[in-house]
């Protein structure tokens, strides 16, 4: 291998490769930036509703920033982009069988049973979240499914429901694959109940999360070629090489694989990846959940509504858009249950959760199809979440590792996306492992 004309090679342009150019830039000026895609922001992808030009942006990958994520409220302070406040809720309502309505029980008994799961949720996320294994009855609280979860807690039908619609945003995956941790974790964010998580759900990067990605890049002065997938990563004692599956070569001191977990399956490593991400490589991790935008007219901006644990799940009236109308995101779980390509299932979809309301039309992007994503943000397996942490992802020879799928902190969100990128390059800056 000749002597390599970059100091670093980023393999990806979402918020984690992105922030470790924007790190980087202050040391080194051979940068280079691969994106298989034809645009750069990763899992961050905003566009107008059904592309029409005229029409404020959308998020159609992640969207909320919490109160603690202060490197993207830093960032977008540095770069010039703003942050707006996420409507507030005005009204919850939950499917029944007589329509969208506020959650109420046929039963004292019933009621009594909700409130004591919603009591045992709670306190299972906040014992979680201050590190316990087991909770005081010894039930295990990690190494189990969602399904397996709230087996457990036998619910009400009603109650199980309402789980399951936040379980669409919180673990995203088939409910008998994933973690519980992914929900009792969510649920920890506030009150320890799940429909509380998104009061912590505060703002929205302006104009859009992709910009934010674009603007750190386009600082760090780093070269940039796009619609280039990545077919193999081969380091020597002295450098890296990264071919391109069009066949282009790139040879570079270190190298930074941004690319996420699932994307990482159809790269060839030279070494091989150390045993326990390849077993992460190899199971992937589970999350696929589906986010649609709706626009309607008289459904009012503010509204939430719970689904009855089938379709879209979740439904929530986000803003006025500029012709009055309503724009709505929607969650549910892609499964075959879920023919989102089929405009007339959403329409129903819609109708059943918005009766007598006029459904104007829906745009989505598909990530489990997406060949640059094949998933939505991270769900770990409830048996592998040990293969899915910052330790198990410790840079190998000159590689090092950044995604929110594995990141130290925020996983599964922006923030710990620009936190893992930041960290893989301070390993670069440094020549040693970042702390965990």
């Amino acid at each position: 291998m000749s002597g390599p004309t970059h100091d670093v090679i980023i393999i990806g342009s979402g918020l984690a490769g992105a922030a470790a150019a924007y790190r980087l830039a202050r040391h080194t000026p051979r940068i280079l930036v691969i994106e298989a895609r034809a645009r750069l922001g990763g899992r961050a992808y905003a566009r107008s509703f059904r592309n029409e030009g005229d029409s404020e942006l959308l998020e159609y990958g992640g969207s909320w920033i919490t109160p603690w994520h202060e490197r993207i409220r830093s960032l977008c302070g540095e770069l010039g982009l703003t942050l707006r406040p996420r409507t507030p809720i005005r009204e919850r309502l939950a499917l029944r069988e007589s329509g969208p309505a506020p959650l109420v029980f046929d039963s004292e008994a019933e009621r009594m049973a909700h409130q004591r799961a919603l009591a045992r949720i709670a306190a299972d996320a906040m014992l979680l979240k201050a590190g316990l294994q087991h909770n005081e009855k010894g039930e295990p609280l990690t190494g189990l499914s969602y399904s397996q979860y709230m087996a457990r807690l036998d619910p009400p039908p009603a109650t199980r429901a309402l789980q399951d619609a936040w379980w669409t945003v919180s673990g995203g995956a088939p409910m008998a694959e994933a973690s519980a941790g992914e929900f009792l974790h969510s649920c920890a964010y506030d009150s320890g109940i799940a429909e509380d998580m998104i009061n912590v759900w505060a703002h929205t990067v302006e104009p859009s999360m992709d910009t934010l990605a674009q603007r750190m890049i386009a600082a760090s002065g780093a070269a940039v070629v796009t619609d280039s997938p990545v077919a193999s990563v081969a380091q020597s004692d002295t450098a890296v090489r990264v071919t391109l599956a069009a066949g282009g070569i790139h040879d570079a001191s270190h190298v930074i694989v941004a690319t996420g977990i699932n994307p990482m399956r159809t790269i060839a490593f030279t070494p091989p990846l150390a045993k326990l991400p390849q077993t992460a490589v190899t199971r992937g991790q589970r999350g696929r959940a589906f986010k649609l935008w709706i626009k309607a007219r008289g459904v009012p901006v503010g509204r939430l509504i719970t689904g009855d644990g089938t379709g879209v799940q979740l439904l929530f009236g986000e803003r006025t858009a500029a012709d009055g109308s309503t724009l709505l995101i929607g969650f549910g779980l892609h499964d075959e249950h879920a023919p989102l390509a089929d405009a007339a299932w959403v329409s129903a979809q819609f109708a059943r959760l918005c009766p007598n309301t006029e459904f104007l039309g829906y745009d989505w992007h598909d990530w489990p199809a997406d060949p640059h994503a094949r998933g939505t943000w991270v769900s770990t397996p409830y048996d592998l979440a040990h293969a899915f942490t910052a330790e198990a992802w410790a840079p190998q020879g000159r590689i090092a590792f950044a995604s929110s799928d594995i990141a130290p902190e925020n996983a599964g969100w922006f923030e710990g996306a620009v936190i893992s990128g930041e960290r893989a390059a301070d390993w670069v800056i440094s020549g040693s492992p970042p702390p965990h």
